[in-house]
């Protein structure tokens, strides 16, 4: 595909399967049920660290109408009983989960490509260079037309959250207008999101890059400004600075990002919020070099700038210096660790073992749509598998990541890259209750005969054998926002 190449094809919703219509004609508003007290009685399943997984066989949660965690009690043995118990719970909804269902944490994408969900599974063929050139780049430059993105971002949006995504770290393009829809989309359907306006001025084709600093930083600004206007809390949609990597973002505008981010959240403490690319290949890492000289490091770059801190995600890390990896520990800056699209792109393997050793916050990313699936049990898959092709080359099996370490990163893993932890990532008492209800005793690809009573081989089969017809009902915030059963 050469620079001056058709456009991509026009995006038109895919037909749902039920014969409703599309998934624009879908009112999020009249079907997300309201914050109301519930209790919900079962198997409840939630990860405490990196070694270890609650399960408890027969619980009661307790969610207040603020939707907010009031109790985890594992001393009842009804959902009547917990609401005889629970002061303020003697009218609440009651919901007994069946023996093969379970309560789980909602799963947390670290990084996902929201104009990029048109060409999943397209475009693998090449390199990460060839991709962004023949793939990346056209799509991405195509949101010009806000129309496109009010249609791509409200299909993706629901499927996402049918995937149990309750929280994503979202990259945007470089359009002001498409990505406020982005922002708006997420707010509407109820789904937890970081949102920023990418920012490229350099190495980009198709017209994918944007006509000045100046109006990079200007319409960066006006993003931040949309998102919280619309949520000016930021419990749900949260915005942040978004330099694509440090070999698109000339100083000029790396400087003038990190003077936005410098201002900090506003409504919260800290700095504002920072998604970018980071040592993806090593070409990656030498265009950053060229473009900034003098530099230790890439994470030197950064942090120069006032890019990173705990509220910095960075996706991939693949091939980081030692350098590097004493900056993320220093700075506390979060790692979206993207195996699928790692692999798909063969840019190399992420050695989450060694950030995860040094203290840096690691969490799973789909990376759509150089990763082919939007599903972070897909992600909890591939991360697996990478660490054990790590073991394969090295003859080391301590790179390879255990059952407990990919279930915590799939959730509070993901919540502290994203720094959410203190609202989501398990069900301690007074986080947001954002979960899922799972099902593996459906007609799927989950076999559970003769696992029926083992609670950690269920778990595992929908891990590893699960898909969205598990997820009966998604929950964000105490609402309930999707599922099979909506």
């Amino acid at each position: 595909m050469s620079g001056d190449s058709a456009p991509p094809p026009a995006y038109t919703v895919s037909e749902r399967r039920d014969g409703g219509g599309d998934a624009a004609a879908v009112l999020p508003d009249a079907t997300r049920t309201k914050r109301t007290r519930r209790v919900f009685h079962g198997r409840i399943i939630h990860s405490k660290s990196l070694k270890e997984i609650e399960i408890l066989p027969q619980a009661s949660l307790g969610v207040d109408d603020t939707g907010t965690i009031a109790f985890l009690d594992a001393t009842v043995t009804s959902a009547g009983e917990a609401c005889a118990k629970h002061k303020g719970f003697t009218h609440a909804e009651q919901i007994t989960l069946k023996p093969l269902q379970f309560l789980f944490p909602g799963l947390i994408d670290t990084h996902m490509h929201a104009p990029q969900y048109p060409n999943m599974a397209l475009g693998m063929e090449g390199d990460l260079k060839e991709w962004c050139e023949n793939w990346t780049d056209p799509i991405e430059a195509s949101y010009t037309d806000t129309a496109k993105a009010h249609r791509v971002y409200r299909e993706m949006v629901r499927k996402e959250l049918d995937n149990g995504s309750t929280t994503v770290a979202y990259n945007s393009s470089i359009h002001r207008e498409a990505t406020n829809v982005l922002a708006d989309t997420c707010l509407e359907f109820g789904q937890r999101a970081i949102i920023g306006k990418l920012c490229i001025l350099v190495g980009s084709t198709h017209g994918n890059w944007e006509a000045s600093a100046t109006q990079s930083i200007a319409d960066e600004a006006k993003v931040v400004a949309h998102i919280r206007r619309i949520d000016p809390t930021g419990k749900l949609v949260m915005p942040c600075i978004q330099p694509r990597a440090g070999s698109y973002v000339p100083p000029e505008l790396m400087r003038g990002l990190g003077g936005i981010a410098s201002e900090g959240e506003g409504h919260n403490e800290g700095r504002m919020r920072v998604q970018a690319h980071m040592c993806e290949t090593p070409l990656e890492v030498s265009d950053m070099h060229d473009l900034h000289p003098g530099f230790a490091s890439y994470a030197d770059m950064y942090d120069h700038y006032g890019l990173l801190g705990p509220r910095t995600i960075l996706a991939h890390c693949i091939h980081l210096s030692r350098r590097d990896m004493d900056v993320l520990a220093k700075t506390g800056a979060g790692v979206a660790h993207n195996a699928n699209s790692n692999t798909c792109l063969t840019d190399g393997w992420c050695r989450v073992r060694e950030l995860l050793d040094r203290g840096i916050k690691v969490g799973l990313g789909t990376d759509c749509s150089a990763g082919y699936s939007i599903s972070i049990l897909n992600a909890m898959r591939q991360a697996s598998n990478v660490s054990r092709h790590l073991t394969i080359a090295t003859d080391e099996a301590g790179w390879k990541l255990s059952f407990e370490e990919l279930v915590y990163l799939a959730t509070m893993g993901g919540a502290e890259a994203c720094s959410v932890d203190k609202t989501v990532g398990n069900f301690e008492v007074g986080k947001a209750f954002d979960a899922l209800v799972v099902d593996v005793g459906l007609d799927d690809n989950i076999n559970t005969n003769g696992w029926e009573r083992d609670d950690m081989a269920l778990l595992k089969k929908w891990v590893f054998m699960g898909d969205d017809r598990s997820i009966r009902k998604v929950f964000v915030d105490g609402r309930l926002v999707a599922g099979k059963d909506l």
